[in-house]
């Protein structure tokens, strides 16, 4: 697995996948290509929560083959994590059988969208809400 910071690289594991982040607009975009297995996403939850502690952030599951039990495992971390922050995450392009277990106790659960800019835009919002709270 191939990590591009700012996800630290020796969360990475020997896979065929990669991720990615790009900042946009106020929020991180993580986006997940090619084929993970349990151990990679295992490896990946920590990174994950590590920006969500600090952003509101986005992953981008499209391009992925992944096991639906683990990643769910990995993203309701995460999730956890971004509401003890203050942050948020937002998920999408999940194959049918992750968005049929995001949306079972979804209170528990990262937000699914199904379009990219619905994500970001949710993400946003979320960020705008944090800030109009502060002032």
């Amino acid at each position: 697995m191939t990590v591009s910071p700012p996800v630290d690289p020796s969360q990475a594991g020997p896979s065929a996948g990669s991720v990615s982040t790009q900042r946009l607009g106020g929020c991180v975009i993580v986006r997940l290509s090619g084929t993970f297995e349990a151990a990679d996403l295992a490896a990946f939850a920590p990174a994950l929560a590590g920006l969500v502690a600090a952003d509101h952030v986005v992953v981008e599951l499209s391009r992925a083959r992944l096991p639906a039990p683990a990643v769910l495992r990995a993203l309701t971390a995460a999730h956890a994590e971004a509401e003890r922050h203050g942050t948020s995450v937002h998920v999408t392009g999940a194959g049918r059988a992750l968005r049929r277990l995001l949306r079972r106790q979804a209170e528990d659960r990262p937000a699914y969208h199904e379009h990219l800019a619905d994500a970001v835009e949710a993400a946003l919002t979320a960020r705008d809400a944090r800030a109009g709270r502060r002032s």
